[in-house]
């Protein structure tokens, strides 16, 4: 800075005294020396080097400007005169001064008194620079700094504003009404009365969004320990939870995986593997319903469910999209979500994974649409081993001409029925029956024909029974029937309507020596601990040998007491 001015006329040098040194400038506490017209120096004291070497090295053309305004006749001032190393700007400053520059026997020479201010300088320059490092930090370590008063509500906001809403649009207002859930808050950061580190608390930005603030904060107490607010500072950290998570789910994801892998190594049997997954995914996902099914090519058929039940129409719906090639299905209501992924073994679909979370506003995330496209693989292979399994047993439990139980398999089924309905007081109903005449389809059609009697024979069997009645082929033409829970007034009814309506499958108007029909002998017994199974059978057989010893195609059922039984 170069400032100028008049000056008094002073010309006589033994009145100012200005020997150096001695006089009145010996006292001055910094640089005194003279500069004559050509520039040198004439006098000089010792504060006064740094200068000299500077006016020696050619000076600046600040300073230049102002010697000559001294030189004419006008004071002039240089602040700050900056001395440094090498002429370049850029180089070090060695020194700094409040340089006044006062003219001198009228103007044969000016009176130089430089006032050192690098002190000063550095110590503002330190300050300046201690603020912005404190600013810096200050943005570096949070998001906004913030001050309330002792209503709780916002009397400073770092001018940038926070959460998304400007510094005008938060002061002045609640800081509760920042909370996403005012209720669940216990500690307040912005009016506790006691310090708060670090304290996580969920506010609503201004598009409705939560975000969550680390929030440290101090009481501000004034005389007489009056709680006058609190100040503080909040950092975002929605970023870092969210990110955390995600690595939580995904950790979680990665467990589940590998304990249905567990479960698919140790489970043996594939239905209780099914089972087994299906509980897994339950509390694992979680979802409110699951249901595993297996797609052999025509028919669905559940294998495992756990949860709520699932809608029979949704259950179509998604059953119909996976036969048309879909492999996910979703379908959103008002009360919750339906997902559903196809399984499959070698690029054939042979079963599904039914999904359900209900619920108002709930979602599938992409991690989890991850996890199941990992598991339908595992699924899809369990469900290839539950249809081999099925095949097995079939084949093992099955006539295989007939498709109807064989013998083993019935015997089986029929000691545990016994067993589970023990003090059930209720009848059932074991019927035998053996076609009349079916020799003579063998001996003049063959047993080609013979076979697709006894297999029109079993179907009119299958469709003239309810669903819990089971149906054996014993071998040759004989055939047992079980019929639980049928009271003693409707078993005889029960085996004639049966036998009537045998009677289309026997007729064959183009030879009069087709005489088949069927004789029905069947018992009538009470669960009991001590029933053997082939004395039930043997009183059965013995009811229809009867028949066939009156003259066949008839029915006869007797009771425990041997007693026949009336229609």
């Amino acid at each position: 800075m170069n400032k100028s001015g008049n000056l008094p006329n002073k010309t006589d040098k033994e009145q100012w005294g200005v020997t150096i040194p001695g006089g009145p400038f010996s006292d001055f506490p910094g640089a005194v020396l003279f500069v004559e017209r050509n520039g040198t120096v004439s006098s000089a004291n010792e504060q006064a080097d740094l200068l000299c070497t500077f006016i020696k090295r050619g000076g600046s053309e600040e300073y230049h400007d102002a010697l000559q305004s001294a030189l004419s006749g006008r004071a002039a001032q240089v602040n700050p005169l900056l001395v440094r190393a090498g002429r370049d700007e850029a180089s070090r400053v060695l020194g700094a001064f409040d340089l006044a520059l006062l003219p001198w026997s009228d103007g044969a020479s000016a009176l130089l008194l430089g006032r050192n201010i690098s002190l000063e300088r550095n110590l503002r320059a330190a300050l300046i620079e201690s603020r912005q490092r404190y600013r810096d930090l200050l943005e570096a370590a949070c998001d906004f700094a913030w001050e309330t008063d002792r209503e709780g509500k916002i009397s400073f906001i770092t001018p940038e504003g926070g959460v998304g809403f400007s510094a005008a649009e938060l002061s002045g207002s609640d800081a509760v009404s920042l909370f996403a859930d005012p209720s669940s808050i216990i500690t307040n950061p912005f009016s506790c009365r006691v310090p708060c580190e670090e304290e996580e608390i969920w506010v609503k930005d201004s598009f409705g969004d939560e975000r969550c603030l680390l929030v440290t904060s101090m009481p501000l107490w004034g005389d007489y320990e009056t709680w006058h607010g609190n100040r503080g500072f909040c950092r975002d950290i929605t970023k870092l939870r969210h990110d955390e998570l995600l690595q939580a789910n995904e950790i979680h994801r990665e467990r589940v995986y590998n304990r249905i892998l567990e479960i698919a190594r140790s489970e043996m049997v594939p239905m209780k593997m099914l089972v087994s997954v299906a509980s897994c995914l339950i509390p694992a996902l979680p979802v409110d319903a699951v249901m595993i099914s297996h797609f052999d090519g025509d028919v669905w058929q559940p294998v495992a469910e756990e949860g709520e039940a699932l809608q029979l129409d949704a259950i179509a719906r998604v059953q119909a999209a996976l036969e048309m090639g879909e492999t996910v299905y979703q379908e959103t209501s008002s009360d919750g979500v339906l997902v559903a992924v196809s399984a499959k073994f070698r690029d054939q679909v042979n079963g599904s994974i039914c999904l359900w979370r209900k619920g108002g506003r709930v979602s599938w995330s992409p991690g989890e649409g991850e996890l199941l496209e990992r598991i339908q693989i595992q699924i899809g292979i369990s469900l290839q081993q539950f249809g081999h399994h099925k095949e097995l047993q079939a084949l093992s439990s099955t006539d295989p001409l007939t498709g109807l139980l064989n013998r083993r398999h019935f015997e089986h089924l029929l000691d545990g029925f016994i067993a589970d309905n023990i003090g059930d007081e209720r009848t059932h109903l074991l019927l035998y029956l053996d076609l009349d005449n079916f020799k003579y389809v063998n001996d003049a059609y063959g047993h080609q024909e013979g076979d697709k009697v006894l297999k029109d024979f079993a179907e009119v069997l299958k469709s003239k029974t309810r669903r819990n009645d089971w149906i054996c082929r014993l071998g040759g033409d004989e055939f047992v029937l079980f019929l639980p829970a049928v009271p003693e007034r409707e078993a005889t009814g029960k085996a004639q309507d049966l036998l009537e309506a045998l009677i289309p499958a026997f007729s064959r108007e183009d030879d009069p020596k087709w005489s088949l029909s069927a004789s029905v002998g069947g018992y009538l017994f009470i669960a009991r601990e001590e029933q053997n199974l082939a004395d039930l059978l043997i009183h059965a057989d013995e009811a229809m040998y009867r028949v066939k010893r009156s003259g066949k195609n008839g029915v006869y059922i007797v009771g425990e007491k041997n007693d026949e039984v009336g229609s």
